[in-house]
């Protein structure tokens, strides 16, 4: 518990000063794998308007796995499942009747995980799934799942400040390209009127 703590103190910590979201992603894994005790974690990025996932960010996969790797989110999926219930507990791959494990979880050997919702502002869909996974059936708890989810919670503010940041930036930049294109119509405006003079 105590570790969890630790863990959720530093990570605000870095989510606070983050610049890049793939860097906080990364770290979210790692620090989460820090605090549970396992060397697998990833977080699966929802993508609008399908039933599919993408690998977005994690630690301790093989190459082609993080940032490639999109897998399902239907309904017959842990992560869509997740998606429905919130979270997901899987103690033991060998007796998991709800789902089958995808093959690259199989290829890593994972065979235990947790999954949480991470969460996004008011109005969007959630932006994806945080998992944690064990090459050994393990029990997972409520108060790993209750640790997670505020895990989640904290990196679902942070995600969504990056998202406020880039349509910040993104109407800034609209605005500036507004202005020049005033500035350039009203340039235009008075080489006319000069020439009419």
């Amino acid at each position: 518990m105590l570790d969890q703590q630790r863990v959720l103190a530093a990570f605000g910590a870095v989510a606070l000063g983050a610049e890049d979201l793939g860097d906080l992603l990364t770290e979210a894994c790692r620090l989460v794998g820090q605090a549970l005790e396992t060397d697998l974690a990833k977080v699966v990025e929802f993508i609008p308007d399908s039933e599919t996932m993408l690998v977005r960010a994690g630690v301790g996969w093989h190459p082609g796995v993080v940032n490639e790797m999109v897998i399902s989110a239907g309904e017959d999926s842990a992560e869509g499942l997740t998606l429905k219930d919130g979270a997901v507990i899987s103690t033991d791959r060998q007796r998991e009747e709800r789902f089958a494990y995808h093959d690259f979880l199989k290829e890593h050997g994972v065979q235990a995980f947790v999954n949480v919702l991470i969460p996004s502002g008011k109005g969007r869909p959630p932006f994806g799934v945080f998992q944690v996974d064990s090459r050994s059936p393990r029990e997972f708890h409520q108060s790993d799942i209750d640790f997670l989810r505020t895990y989640a919670n904290l990196l679902g503010a942070a995600i969504n400040r990056f998202r406020i940041v880039d349509e910040l930036r993104a109407a800034l930049r609209d605005k500036e390209l507004l202005v020049n294109e005033l500035n350039h119509r009203v340039k235009n405006t008075l080489a006319t009127v000069q020439s009419i003079t």
